[in-house]
């Protein structure tokens, strides 16, 4: 596991528990509330229910006291008034006045009156309870209120209904009204409904407050990683620069030794060897060895020469950079038998000698490639020095690059490009539509000398 996967696992893992926590907890805490808050509404809907059933049954009570106290006409003339305003007197739509005898017996009910004349104490509701039975006893009981399930005449359907029964005493009969309380379910569930819909915000807004966190620190991780990888890179690149320049730095030193003293040890060597061939003329053998002495010094001379120029070739450090491509290429000319053509414009002082320098192993690696892998018969070098840019261009008619092309090389052009892009270069390699391959340099110059000149 890389270090930047284990810091963004202690950074993002701890904000997602933190926010599960939070989630579930709020989850659980509004759960909660919701219960409370439902259970209080339903409380405080029922009782104002039974105050206003309370208030329904005083009414009757109060259009009836006059008959049910004096009885004017008999008990029985009485009793059928009572009957007949109980039968009248409705309020809302749903809204009715029920009278049973003690036994059970139905004797008023405006909305159900097939139900009038008939004993109804065993009858039971939906749920299995004893409504007519239990409504007497509430009433013998001082009147009570009762809890059952019964048709509700506007929909036709059952639902529940709070009943309040009261004991007419004198006459033997239970007055009764109540309420259906269906409302209060779906006002419970409408509460429900909002409390549900600001939990689901709640969470949501948890969740995207946990989401923009996670980005945040992923984009701050992620940008420190950046910055950390920025800074390693800008490192590596001073520390390949240097590298680099100590690698030239020795070349040169190298290539001056051998130049100015291996090279005329040599060469000292050889006038010594052809005076001793010019004064064996009396020793055939000996100046046949001295003969085959001086074409072995000839070839290392010339050796030391190639090796001293590869190192670090004169004639850039004499000529300038365009002199030295074109000695470059007339010298792979004559080592590979390719073809090099060579267009290239003074660039003098607009470049540094760490420039030309990168310039000028660029062009050495291609040829070096085009030599190994191209089997290309012909190489054009070109460089071309602008206003502000310098752009240098080594093209092959060989095989060309392999498919897919590859995106970053091999190590020779990672080389390459890291040299070039020390100097604020840019180094493109590609592929000709006629076959071969291109390698293309651009590098900015130095428009102060330019503006001076």
């Amino acid at each position: 596991m890389t270090f930047k996967t284990k810091l963004l696992l202690i950074t993002i893992l701890p904000l997602i528990a933190v926010s599960l926590l939070i989630g579930g907890a709020t989850y659980y805490q509004s759960l909660e509330l919701i219960n409370a808050q439902t259970h209080s509404v339903e409380q405080r809907i029922l009782s104002s229910k039974r105050q206003e059933i309370r208030n329904y049954v005083s009414l009757a009570l109060t259009s009836i006291e006059q008959i049910y106290n004096e009885e004017p006409g008999g008990r029985e003339a009485a009793q059928d008034r009572v009957r007949d305003i109980l039968q009248h007197l409705t309020f809302d739509y749903d809204g009715y006045y029920f009278v049973y005898t003690l036994d059970g017996t139905n004797i008023v009910h405006p909305k159900l009156p097939h139900l009038v004349g008939g004993n109804w104490w065993d009858l039971q509701d939906d749920n299995g309870d004893h409504v007519i039975r239990n409504l007497i006893t509430a009433a013998r009981n001082g009147g009570g209120f009762h809890q059952y399930v019964w048709n509700k005449p506007s929909t036709g359907t059952v639902e529940e209904k709070l009943g309040y029964a009261i004991l007419l005493d004198k006459w033997g009969w239970m007055l009764g009204t109540g309420l259906y309380t269906d409302d209060i379910a779906r006002e419970v569930a409408a509460i429900r409904a909002d409390f549900a819909r600001s939990i689901r915000q709640t969470l949501l807004v948890t969740f995207m407050i946990t989401l923009a966190a996670i980005i945040i620190a992923g984009s701050l991780i992620a940008g420190v990683r950046f910055s950390e990888q920025r800074f390693a890179d800008s490192k590596l690149k001073e520390l390949t620069n240097r590298i680099f320049q100590v690698q030239e730095q020795e070349r040169k030193r190298v290539s001056t030794e051998l130049h100015d003293s291996i090279s005329q040890l040599l060469v000292s060597v050889r006038y010594g060897v052809e005076m001793i061939h010019s004064e064996a003329n009396r020793d055939p053998d000996l100046q046949v060895q001295a003969a085959k002495c001086l074409k072995t010094l000839d070839g290392t001379i010339a050796e030391v020469r190639r090796i001293s120029r590869d190192l670090r070739p004169s004639v850039l450090d004499d000529m300038g950079l365009a002199s030295a491509l074109v000695s470059l290429g007339k010298e792979f000319q004559n080592q590979s038998g390719i073809t090099v053509n060579v267009s290239a414009e003074q660039c003098r002082s607009r470049l540094s000698e760490g420039a030309k320098t990168a310039l000028y192993r660029v062009v050495q690696e291609c040829m070096t490639n085009v030599a190994r892998h191209a089997q290309a018969s012909e190489v054009s070098i070109s460089l071309k020095v602008g206003l502000q840019t310098l752009v240098l261009t080594v093209e092959d008619d060989g095989v060309g690059l392999p498919r897919p092309l590859p995106k970053s090389g091999g190590l020779g052009f990672r080389n390459m490009r890291e040299r070039i892009e020390t100097y604020g270069g840019k180094l493109t390699l590609s592929r000709k539509s006629s076959g071969g391959t291109r390698i293309k340099v651009q590098m900015p110059l130095d428009n102060a000398v330019a503006n001076a000149a």
